[in-house]
Parts: C-alpha cells; sequence; structure tokens
C-alpha cells in the first residue's frame, strides 16, 4: 500500500512539472491578436472595410490595464499597387488608434477611440476587448480615386501601437519587456464596383 501511495505520489509530482514546464510552450506559441477576416463592402463608389480579430490579451497587459494604464491597440491599414523592379508602392495608410484603460471611480473599461474623439464603456475588460475585434463599414476611400488600369491589394494588421506606449510600461522592469505585439499582415485584393 505504502509502494503505491508513492508511486501515486511520484507520478503527480511528475504530472505538475510536465505542466509547468510545457505551459509556457502552449502560451508561446499562441499569437495575441490575429486577423481571421477582411474584406470591402461598397456604399456606391466608397470602399468601406470590414474586419474580424482574434485577440488574447497576454496577462500582464491585462495586468496593467486593470493597475490604470490606458494601453494603445490599433488597426493598421494599406492599399499597396505592385511594381516590377521596384518595392510595392504605398497608395493609401492610414492607423486607427485606440485607447483602452479602467476607470476605477466608475468601476468600467473604457475604449477611446482616438481618430473620432469617441469613448464607448463597458462593465468589464473582456467586452471591451471584443469590442476592437470587429469593424464593419468602415470608410476607406471612393474607389474613383485609384488607377482603373492597374491591381491594387489591401492589407491590415492588428495589435499594441508602440509608439504611443506610455513611458512606464516601456521602461519598467515591472513588466514583461515583449510590449511590441501585432498581427501579420492580412491582405487580400482591392475588387472594382459591379457596373
Amino acid at each position: 500500500m505504502r509502494i503505491e501511495l508513492k508511486a501515486a505520489h511520484y507520478y503527480r509530482c511528475f504530472l505538475i512539472l510536465m505542466l509547468v514546464l510545457y505551459a509556457p510552450l502552449v502560451t508561446a506559441d499562441r499569437d495575441p491578436f490575429v486577423v481571421r477576416h477582411a474584406s470591402f463592402n461598397f456604399n456606391q463608389t466608397l470602399l468601406q472595410l470590414d474586419l474580424v480579430v482574434d485577440s488574447e490579451i497576454p496577462e500582464y497587459i491585462a495586468i496593467a490595464i486593470d493597475q490604470g494604464f490606458a494601453v494603445p491597440l490599433m488597426f493598421e491599414f494599406e492599399i499597396r499597387t505592385t511594381r516590377a523592379y521596384w518595392f510595392d508602392e504605398k497608395i493609401v495608410s492610414l492607423k486607427q488608434k485606440y485607447l483602452l484603460h479602467y476607470l476605477p471611480m466608475l468601476d468600467s473599461f473604457a475604449v477611446f477611440d482616438i481618430n473620432s474623439s469617441e469613448r464607448h464603456y463597458f462593465n468589464d475588460r473582456k467586452a471591451a476587448v471584443r469590442f476592437l475585434e470587429v469593424v464593419y463599414n468602415y470608410p476607406m476611400l471612393d474607389i474613383n480615386n485609384l488607377s482603373a488600369d492597374k491591381e491594387y491589394y489591401a492589407r491590415v494588421r492588428f495589435g499594441i501601437d508602440t509608439d504611443e506606449l506610455p513611458v512606464p510600461l516601456k521602461s519598467s522592469s515591472l513588466w514583461d519587456n515583449d510590449w511590441d505585439l501585432q498581427s501579420d499582415w492580412y491582405r487580400w485584393e482591392v475588387p472594382r464596383p459591379q457596373k
């Protein structure tokens, strides 16, 4: 009986050790931000962006938000055209900026849209993050501003705007240093309106 208890104890210790060693590998493989879908729809000749993002904010960033730091998030968008013997030409570039922060006086989370100066309030951090994950009918440009004889593609990515990161988060040794987190670029062809 005592031998079986010792074996069970060692087996449990082994499982715990494997979980401790394996857990960082599992979390390290998961990208915190992934663009799942991006496309355009037309409002007459106006291109409008639809965007869906999956996000898993790392724990150290969630702690910073909960402690009152305003964490800058953004989606960065470009329209480009290919060139045969040089880098692709950037035609349109836009950065939509947000600040996600906790308001202890209201016991709520706020998303501040820097581009439009609008503020949205949420009961919890997850609801605020979900609000940022979906964009519909975001106006981009009139399709007539693009040359009819060229092919264009669009690309977008989502993540933390490190240019706007508060200094304490950039430099403090209290925080994990990896704040430079963006999704990969998601690319698709720019459609032409149906005639």
